[in-house]
């Protein structure tokens, strides 16, 4: 998989991004020095397969599950919606409206969440943005990962997780994490409307 570098780009970060290692991509590239990166070269990413350039979702407005701007997995694609996700789901949902309810604000969406989850118990390590929770959670055997378009996203019932790529969530360079709670809202500090901007990953408890 290749990337081409943006203008404020750094190594540690796509790194982070791409479930990587400063050094594996500075060995990949031939970089001597990982402080420096040139805007526009391009960075062979270890062990992706897929091209793309920042803010490049494939799939044609698929949530990017399978290859998108941060991360990547063997997610397939749902089909039709289920009506729920089983108990998992359930407690996760309703911990997730109560947290949400209690918090009332914004700017705390991580942490909404990780409240949740724990109350949930499906426990997860505080993470300090949003969207680092998309690579955490592919790993985890508790929750599977789906692709589904916007729309089926927006249909979800309560209890998958939704996680937003930092950098298609626009002024919000630490990206976003909900809980669906059905009838397209989601919770995470403040319950709303299901957000479908960006390039989303789904996970559902299992």
């Amino acid at each position: 998989m290749s990337y081409r570098i943006q203008r404020g780009d750094t190594l540690s970060a796509l790194a982070g991004r791409f479930g990587t290692t400063v050094s594996a991509l500075a060995k990949a590239n031939g970089i001597s020095n990982p402080d420096l990166i040139i805007t526009g070269n391009s960075l062979s990413i270890p062990g992706k397969s897929d091209s793309f350039q920042s803010g490049g979702a494939s799939g044609g407005g698929r949530s990017s599950a399978t290859g998108g701007s941060f991360g990547a997995s063997g997610a397939a694609p749902m089909g039709e919606i289920p009506s729920s996700f089983g108990a998992n789901a359930s407690r996760l949902a309703s911990s997730a409206q109560s947290m949400a309810s209690s918090m009332n604000t914004t700017g705390w969406c991580a942490k909404g969440v990780n409240r949740a989850l724990a109350a949930a118990g499906l426990n997860v390590n505080p993470l300090p943005s949003a969207y680092m929770y998309g690579n955490v959670l592919a790993k985890d055997s508790r929750f599977r990962e789906v692709s589904l378009t916007d729309e089926q996203i927006k249909q979800l019932p309560p209890g998958a997780i939704i996680v937003s790529d930092a950098y298609n969530s626009p002024g919000n360079p630490h990206g976003h994490i909900a809980v669906t709670l059905g009838n397209g809202r989601e919770a995470s500090d403040h319950i709303a409307g299901i957000r479908t901007h960006g390039t989303q990953r789904v996970f559902i408890p299992v």
